[in-house]
């Protein structure tokens, strides 16, 4: 940040946040961008076999879980509801 002025008023020497994109960015053509993202994919780190696996079956187990859980609630209001009704 930059002081200017007088009266000590604060002016941003450039954009700052979030939403700043620098000139870096910009697409100069369909080629310049896959040689990026072939660049890119040089810096991937692909897990092990075991720890995908392990991560999927973690996935799995918290679904079923979840979906026990919202069954049951509905199981539970399901029947709380014709309760009610009467039927």
């Amino acid at each position: 940040m930059t002081y200017f002025g007088h009266y000590n008023t604060l002016y941003l020497s450039k954009p700052a946040g979030l939403f700043y994109l620098p000139n870096t960015f910009l697409m100069t053509s369909p080629f310049a961008y896959l040689k990026h993202v072939r660049e890119e994919f040089t810096h991937i780190v692909w897990p092990t076999n075991r720890t995908a696996t392990s991560h999927t079956l973690v996935v799995i187990g918290i679904a079923l879980a979840i979906a026990f859980v919202v069954g049951g609630f509905d199981y539970l209001f399901g029947s709380i509801v014709s309760r009610i009704v009467g039927g």
